[in-house]
């Protein structure tokens, strides 16, 4: 097997050797108050580009719909049955896995350059896009055939279920954080293939 070879944009990580043989990290990180800089490991420059704002989105859509489900689905979850697990499984897994990346990528610059030009990724954020939309047209058939009915029958008689229509933002802010994991997953491509 041919040697594997990694490399480093030239802006990657600003770097110079420092005293301990470390290589140090861009100069003008962290928050500048003043004529100083506070929290200099934090790469906040990471939230505003393309990428950052496409992790920050998988971050708040996938917390709210976790939320969602916690809040209103739990009562609810003998109803609509594995739908209901399929879907809390997803959101738990791509959360915490998003939350990692993201945290990692706003202390080291350089994670970011390495992680992006491994295929891990891609494969990441695709399997992010098909999981998220798969269990969001799940959930969604199982909301509309289990809980509608019950939805209809509460608002006749003048009871209030609140299931059906937070399960309902479910499932749809479901399919847009699966198609933001896409996009993600194309950009991410794009940036292995050389384009970006």
């Amino acid at each position: 097997m041919p040697p594997t070879v990694i490399r480093m944009p030239a802006g990657a990580g600003g770097g110079q050797v420092g005293r301990g043989g470390h290589l140090n990290e861009q100069q003008n990180s962290g928050i500048r108050i003043g004529c100083c800089r506070v929290c200099t490991c934090i790469n906040l420059q990471f939230f505003l580009t393309k990428n950052g704002i496409l992790k920050c989105f998988e971050l708040v859509l996938g917390w709210f719909c976790q939320t969602m489900l916690i809040q209103f689905g739990l009562d609810t979850a003998k109803d609509i049955g594995e739908a209901f697990l399929g879907f809390l499984t997803t959101c738990s897994a791509f959360l915490l896995t998003t939350t990692i990346l993201l945290l990692c990528y706003a202390v080291s610059a350089r994670t970011f350059h390495l992680v992006r030009q491994s295929i891990f990724e891609v494969v990441y954020n695709g399997l992010g896009c098909a999981m998220y939309l798969s269990a969001a047209s799940y959930l969604g058939f199982a909301v509309n055939v289990f809980l509608y009915p019950k939805f209809l029958i509460f608002n006749n008689t003048g009871g209030i279920h609140s299931a059906y229509p937070a399960m309902t933002a479910v499932y749809y802010m479901g399919g847009i954080v699966g198609m933001v994991y896409g996009v993600d997953a194309f950009v991410a491509y794009r940036h292995l293939k050389g384009y970006a």
